[in-house]
């Protein structure tokens, strides 16, 4: 495994490695092979699962990935880390969800289960570009569980008001995502940091929305999308194009990454 790198670059996906078809286009992916070829390693760091990230990791010959908002850490095809949910701190949630009558889908490194379907669940889906998964609410009793995600319109403020011992992220206009508490995009950086043996080095960060914040306010550079929220762009030390626009190539270059 490779750790002499000048530095590190993390990237999330929806909104900023990804266009509004959640495919990487060709000027983006050469980008990343680029910065690969001039000593960086590039790190995707996003709350998707690793089964939902193949399609990118493939175009761009990333390799090392922070997944589930930083409770799923890979580099090279070996775990560095991973942040499992208590089943019975997941079963506390599902029977919250049914009361505010929202719907989950159950995380793991390998599988995605909802604990039931409705015409809002598979909107989602069909909006975020991701196969609708497989039903089994008993999922969590006998698997490991990093991430449940709530398909819900809400901010996620109701839930993180009843459970102390996870952490609530609002990521679109209807998913929140829940992990332990502690685990954010920053934590998943210092065990991949941590792993590789590249705590001395630079850490660069791209990204637009909540479940940002803490990665790009942790990077020793960080760059927020023209298309991403204020609270991101205030945070950050530059604020590139759009994702659609260039953002990534743009920000690369402002560093002199590429």
């Amino acid at each position: 495994m490779q750790t002499n790198y000048k530095g590190t670059v993390f990237f999330d996906l929806d909104g900023t490695l990804l266009n509004h078809h959640s495919e990487v286009d060709p000027d983006v992916a050469e980008a990343t092979r680029e910065l690969k070829r001039n000593g960086y390693l590039p790190v995707i760091n996003t709350g998707r699962s690793p089964i939902e990230i193949e399609p990118v990791t493939s175009t761009t010959d990333i390799d090392t990935y922070i997944t589930l908002d930083g409770a799923f850490v890979q580099s090279e095809g070996k775990v560095i880390y991973e942040n499992n949910i208590k089943p019975e701190l997941t079963e506390k949630l599902i029977a919250q969800v049914k009361k505010f009558d929202d719907t989950v889908s159950m995380h793991s490194s390998t599988t995605t289960l909802l604990n039931e379907v409705n015409p809002f669940v598979e909107e989602f889906y069909k909006s975020v570009h991701v196969e609708l998964p497989e039903v089994d609410p008993k999922y969590y009793l006998n698997n490991k569980v990093q991430m449940v995600v709530i398909v819900t319109p809400d901010d996620g403020s109701n839930y993180q008001e009843l459970f102390d011992d996870l952490k609530f992220y609002k990521t679109g206009p209807c998913s929140v995502d829940a992990v332990n508490k502690g685990v954010s995009k920053m934590s998943g950086i210092k065990h991949l940091l941590k792993g590789l043996g590249l705590e001395d080095k630079p850490v660069y960060a791209f990204g637009d929305g909540n479940n940002d914040l803490p990665m790009i306010e942790f990077a020793d550079y960080s760059v927020a999308m023209g298309n991403g929220l204020d609270v991101v762009k205030d945070a950050a030390t530059y604020v590139t194009t759009e994702n659609v626009n260039g953002g990534i190539v743009n920000g690369l270059k402002h560093f002199n990454l590429i």
